[in-house]
């Protein structure tokens, strides 16, 4: 074998191993990807856990937060006060959903119940009246997808949920 033979086999060799190298940054990448999707969905279902958490176990604040969600002018100044940060807590919560979807860390058949879950939060009075109040304190891209967003599906409110009896 001579020199030039040699060669060859040895850029041969070397183009196989890149290869073999591409590959398994690909296969790296997509484990590292899926990861981060898996860590994320933990952690949005972990930080609204908590927050529901808190909700169920204060029931003056549940229901505070139910009349909120109906007629948040109907409640004196520290109810208002209480609810407003709920609500902004609340929106926090679904505003990192929206971007963790819009980066891809949030498949579409997850977003879809949390996107159906705040557009009908959303579409409460209560809520959009403290929303014309507080609206620009989020992104304008959150803001815009809500505001220019219709429920798919209506979802039962809380009141209908706590009266439903199954027939």
């Amino acid at each position: 074998m001579n020199l030039e033979a040699l060669g060859n086999l040895g850029e041969f060799i070397g183009s196989i191993a890149v290869l073999v190298s591409l590959v398994y940054l690909a296969i790296q990448i997509r484990k590292s990807t899926e990861t981060e999707r898996t860590s994320t969905y933990q952690s949005i279902v972990s930080d609204f856990g908590q927050m529901n958490q808190s909700l169920a176990g204060d029931p003056e604040l549940i229901a505070l937060y139910i009349r909120g969600l109906e007629n948040f002018d109907g409640l004196d100044a520290t109810a208002r006060a209480r609810i407003s940060q709920v609500f902004y807590m609340t929106f926090r919560y679904f505003e990192n959903m929206y971007y963790q979807h819009e980066k891809g860390y949030l498949e579409d058949e997850v977003w879809l119940g949390w996107k159906r879950l705040m557009l009908n939060y959303f579409a409460n009075p209560g809520f959009q009246t403290w929303w014309t109040m507080r609206r620009d304190v989020f992104g304008e891209p959150f803001t815009r997808f809500l505001e220019t967003t219709s429920p798919d599906r209506r979802l039962l409110s809380y009141p209908e949920l706590t009266a439903y009896t199954a027939s």
